[in-house]
């Protein structure tokens, strides 16, 4: 890119390596560099504008094939590159600990440039590769919410905040799940250009602005991956039971432990209090409702296991980010959507 008089280019580097599919690689490098015509186009000759330099940069420069159908070719390699002013780390996919291994040969020169002041970025469980770096160390982070137990596990020293879309700890920024990356580019967009790049390039694009938080999109997952029988009873049998009068010291009784043993068992072991898994468990099954019914939320109230409609909103909104009658309009099937 050729750099004219008080431009501003801001030099991008974004991993590739083969995955589950090849947009979140393209899509965050599609939206930057889009932004940069549109930013070109709107203010005309005037120069003082800041740019994006993007290049996919990978460990060596062998194309890079996706399923078979869709092949990307590196522009150049971590050995060959300038230090990047950012660095965009796209997501793995699901298979993350299969590929990890393979990753790995990024973390020294993602570390260096750190060092030398570059902005690290992870996206959806690209943050795990992040994380393998020790940069997320004591920090706060984000990424796919459906890893959140797994990321927990296996990197205890960060602080896992699944419920928000993007966490910006200055030199390294995580996003979460998978097409957040539109969310990410339009927040990198706002930072080094200005909230006008940003509100032109969502425009255009049709993106929207102002997400932030993945809470509307969580799927409460019973953890059930530990190997404490008592507990996983004890989870079943809310299952079956979740709409009825549960009690910690009920629940305690009929694991035949006292409530703060087994409130500190069932927290090991699951992640979650007893008390607020039966939440999660009810707002989930009230979610489901609101998907698929047309009963009134009063109705549906009273299903999962609750008899005071203001306390049902507040816990369902707290818990998902949306009243009732908002999440129903934006998640019911389109018959539902037109009665309401």
């Amino acid at each position: 890119m050729i750099q004219r008089s008080g431009e501003r280019i801001i030099k991008v580097a974004v991993l590739g390596f083969e995955s589950f599919a090849p947009l979140p690689i393209i899509g965050p490098i599609d939206i930057l560099n889009e932004s940069c015509t549109l930013q070109k186009k709107a203010l005309g000759p005037r120069e003082s504008r800041t740019t994006f330099d993007v290049e996919l940069v990978s460990l060596s420069r062998k194309p890079l094939h996706f399923d078979g159908v869709v092949t990307l070719l590196p522009q150049t390699t971590i050995s060959q590159i300038k230090r990047p002013d950012l660095i965009l780390i796209p997501s793995s996919g699901p298979k993350i600990l299969q590929l990890l291994e393979p990753l790995r040969a990024y973390i020294p020169w993602l570390q260096t440039c750190s060092a030398a002041g570059t902005r690290v970025v992870g996206m959806c469980t690209g943050v795990f590769l992040l994380a393998e770096t020790g940069l997320l160390n004591r920090r706060t982070a984000t990424t796919h919410w459906n890893f959140a137990d797994l990321f927990r596990r296996k990197y205890p020293a960060v602080n896992l905040r699944p419920e928000r879309l993007i966490v910006d700890e200055g030199n390294v920024i995580t996003s979460g799940a998978a097409t957040s990356f539109t969310d990410l580019a339009l927040y990198l967009i706002e930072l080094y250009c200005g909230h006008e790049a940003a509100v032109l390039t969502a425009k255009v694009l049709l993106l929207e602005m102002g997400r932030y938080t993945q809470l509307p999109y969580t799927i409460f997952s019973t953890q059930k991956t530990h190997d404490d029988r008592e507990v996983l009873r004890i989870q079943q049998f809310m299952e079956h039971k979740f709409n009825e009068h549960l009690t910690i010291e009920f629940l305690a009784r009929r694991a035949g432990m006292s409530g703060r043993n087994f409130s500190r068992r069932f927290q090991r072991a699951t992640g979650e209090l007893p008390s607020l898994y039966l939440q999660k468990l009810r707002i989930e099954k009230a979610k489901r409702l609101l998907e698929s019914t047309d009963s009134s939320i009063s109705d549906i109230m009273q299903k999962v296991g609750y008899s005071d409609e203001r306390s049902f909103r507040r816990l369902f909104r707290s818990l998902t980010e949306l009243p009732p009658k908002l999440y129903r309009k934006q998640y019911a099937m389109n018959a539902l959507r037109a009665g309401h």
